[in-house]
């Protein structure tokens, strides 16, 4: 496995490559003198030559060096190999080895997340918390300037903002990249060179994961455009992360005017203040609070952002209550919009005696989502679809007549406005069931049908702006029926039924 002329001193300071990885630690004030620097080794091209690198400089700048390694259990014997293969390295250049076998796996079926993101955060809570035990002040890992411009890439792939598009970042926290400036070929070039062993990961050629595709397919294609594709993504990254921090310093002093209160887990937001902004300075205000909130936005999409601006944007002074994902509610009332972490998840409804916990949830949709539509509202999934788009010829009605009384419902496409609400029953909540002419209270609808009190909440109300028209699995409303007139229809299907749940 290992070189027969392996040695400490195969890297030494004044190699071109080491020069070029020191500039950028020192560019980017990645480590001061005498500090401590856990290394992230997984015995990939990347990892070893950053150990090799940083243990060639450690000397001249009194660095402490360790050595870490995550074995995901995901690869067999293959992944045993890479194991022994970094405790072997740490054993040579005579560093302190550092390894978790963790249940990625396990992870990804608790949390409902790919493999790749469990493997992610498995790793980073192990380097973080394998520093603080053992007095490590930094956490260093081998990402370089492709996986960058992949990263680039795989965020507009998923849809992303002016944040997604900075890439990789140098510094984050405690976690430095000193090979971020670094282009994959160099570092393979430099380890063959120095005669360096390290470890393949036959994952990577595998095309069903998508960063794999991107790598191996999509920048391929995108290189017969613009040979210096990874360069011009890479540029692209770093002129964001500039303009992000530079947008930041601004959005400071307007967030901080923005603060009503801050607690543990709760965050309260004067809605006046985010509706005087622009619209771009709204939305990293909101996406500021929520990073505040749980870290990382991640999973928050521009979706959700564009869902909480809108229920600050209403002035009828009604309570209106947003699901997010993380554990995240917004509540938005008069002049405060509250975001609160919650404990525990919002899709449990843990039981309290014979009562259930029920959640406020909320979400929209808009018109331009409605063919082929899908929604995930708390425990169940909303499908729309426009399905006819003709004329409907007399004798054929009763047939298409649907009272809304099961999974599904259909109503005039024509009669509905946007955006489209679907939340949870609020106090006064009133409607026009179908076959009458007057309004009626949403809950008295509830009682004449005997649906319990603890159930209620989590019976979805389909809203528009003009009021109700549908309380989902029962009845809809009057004002959308389907008539001889009815030109095209949407058809909206609940995923389950809640009153089970």
């Amino acid at each position: 496995m290992y070189p027969l002329n392996f040695s400490k001193a195969c890297v030494n300071p004044e190699d071109l490559l080491v020069k070029k990885v020191k500039k950028t630690i020192d560019h980017h004030g990645m480590l001061c003198t005498q500090e401590s620097v856990l290394i992230g080794v997984s015995g990939g091209a990347d990892s070893v030559a950053l150990l090799f690198i940083l243990f060639a400089l450690a000397g001249d700048h009194g660095w402490k060096i360790g050595i870490a390694h995550i074995h995901h259990g995901l690869r067999g014997k293959q992944a045993d190999a890479d194991a022994d293969f970094v405790a072997g390295l740490a054993r040579r250049l005579d560093l302190p080895y550092y390894i978790a076998k963790p249940d990625v796996r396990g992870r990804g079926r608790k949390e409902k997340i790919g493999i790749e993101d469990a493997g992610r955060k498995e790793r980073y809570a192990f380097f973080h918390e394998t520093a603080q035990n053992c007095g490590y002040e930094k956490i260093a890992v081998g990402h370089q300037k492709n996986d960058s411009a992949e990263q680039i890439l795989l965020n507009l792939l998923r849809g992303t903002g002016a944040e997604g598009l900075g890439g990789i970042a140098p510094v984050r926290g405690i976690v430095i990249r000193p090979l971020i400036r670094t282009r994959r070929r160099e570092i393979e070039s430099f380890l063959t060179e120095k005669n360096i062993d390290w470890c393949e990961d036959a994952s990577n050629k595998d095309n069903r994961f998508t960063r794999n595709r991107v790598r191996n397919q999509l920048i391929p294609d995108l290189q017969t455009f613009n040979p210096q594709m990874t360069e011009t993504l890479f540029r692209l990254g770093e002129v964001m992360r500039e303009e992000n921090t530079w947008a930041e310093a601004l959005l400071a002093p307007v967030f901080e005017q923005a603060v009503l209160s801050r607690a543990s887990g709760k965050l309260v937001l004067c809605s006046k203040c985010i509706k005087d902004q622009h619209r771009a300075v709204k939305r990293r205000l909101v996406r500021k609070a929520l990073e505040e909130l749980k870290g990382e936005p991640g999973s928050i999409s521009l979706k959700h952002v564009e869902q909480i601006l809108s229920a600050v944007g209403q002035t009828d002074g009604r309570l209106r209550q947003m699901h997010l994902p993380a554990r995240i509610l917004v509540a938005c009332e008069g002049n405060r919009v509250v975001f609160t972490r919650e404990k525990k998840s919002l899709r449990s409804g843990p039981l309290s005696g014979r009562q259930y916990e029920t959640p406020a949830f909320a979400h929209r949709l808009e018109a331009a989502e409605f063919n082929s539509g899908k929604a995930s509202v708390w425990i169940w999934q909303i499908h729309t679809r426009i399905c006819f788009q003709c004329n409907i010829k007399y004798g054929n009605i009763d047939s298409l007549k649907n009272s809304g009384s099961g999974k599904t419902a259909l109503m005039d496409f024509d009669r509905l406005s946007f955006p489209l609400i679907i939340r949870n029953v609020c106090p006064g909540d009133r409607f026009v069931p179908l076959g009458m002419s007057g309004t009626m209270k949403v809950n008295d609808f509830f009682t004449n049908n005997k649906i319990p009190c603890h159930q209620r909440g989590r019976v979805p109300i389909i809203e528009t702006p003009e009021g109700i028209v549908w309380v989902g699995g029962l009845r809809i409303s009057e004002l959308v029926r389907v008539t001889r007139n009815t030109k095209n229809i949407i058809k909206i299907e609940i995923s389950g039924n809640p009153l089970n749940h």
